[in-house]
């Protein structure tokens, strides 16, 4: 794995049920003692209480998640899910997040900075891709970066290299890691009162392949999951949340 945002970057276990995302949890959560980068904080079994059910459980569901931009479809589908959870008898009630329709330009800005700084140790002479037709030191970083990076990565890193410039710096990533502030604050509200909260993952079914070339298009289906990121806070996708609600007893 090569870190993009450092501060953001987190690698998530794909399973069959439930139970298998906990055991698998289980084994990658905690201190590891070859990685300094790894909290020492002592970690739940994640597996424990998976047969309690949801009853009485606080469920939170952001207007902002089901607004403009989310089609019909999506929007049923987790309106569906959220019947479900109350059938099976939790609570689920509407909250705001207003800082979250901030969450993409300040994605953006903040992620790309941190992938400019990171990717720079690619400079194909200590790792990564070496470019062959090279005749100088210049020619070393300029083509093994240009033939090495993607044209997805290369955006960012323009990105990035841009917003953390003298002239840009305090306009762009100072006032974003502003807002990165706000959204915090905004979710840290929510969870004083509710155990968790629950919104679609894409404003959009899925693209199928090949459908959808348009990098703008692309950035802007992050936008239901980018404030997640920004706040530090893990996640699962609709399905898995859906298949815990099957999984918990619904028929």
């Amino acid at each position: 794995m090569i870190a993009f945002a450092s501060s953001m970057d987190q690698i998530g276990p794909m399973t069959r049920t439930v139970k298998d995302n906990a055991l698998v949890l289980n084994a990658i959560s905690g201190h590891d003692s070859r990685d300094f980068t790894s909290s020492p904080k002592q970690v739940p079994d994640f597996s424990k209480d998976l047969d309690k059910g949801v009853k009485g459980m606080k469920i939170a569901l952001p207007k902002e998640f089901l607004g403009e931009g989310v089609q019909a479809e999506v929007k049923d589908a987790i309106l569906a899910a959220a019947k479900k959870f109350e059938e099976l008898g939790a609570i689920v009630e509407e909250v705001s997040l207003p800082y979250s329709k901030y969450g993409l330009p300040v994605y953006y800005i903040m992620a790309s900075s941190e992938a400019s700084s990171n990717l720079q140790r690619f400079d194909g002479i200590r790792y990564g891709y070496r470019a062959d037709d090279v005749k100088n030191l210049e020619d070393v970083y300029v083509k093994s970066r240009s033939q090495g990076f993607g044209d997805e990565v290369k955006r960012r890193i323009m990105l990035g290299t841009f917003s953390l410039s003298a002239g840009t710096y305090d306009a762009y990533f100072k006032k974003a890691g502003q807002v990165r502030t706000l959204i915090c604050q905004d979710f840290a509200r929510i969870f004083e009162k509710y155990d968790l909260i629950m919104g679609p993952t894409a404003p959009t079914p899925a693209f199928g392949l090949g459908e959808e070339t348009d990098p703008v298009v692309m950035y802007a289906n992050d936008i239901l999951t980018i404030p997640v990121n920004l706040a530090g806070l893990p996640g699962m996708s609709y399905q898995l949340a859906l298949l815990m609600a099957y999984q918990l007893g619904y028929n």
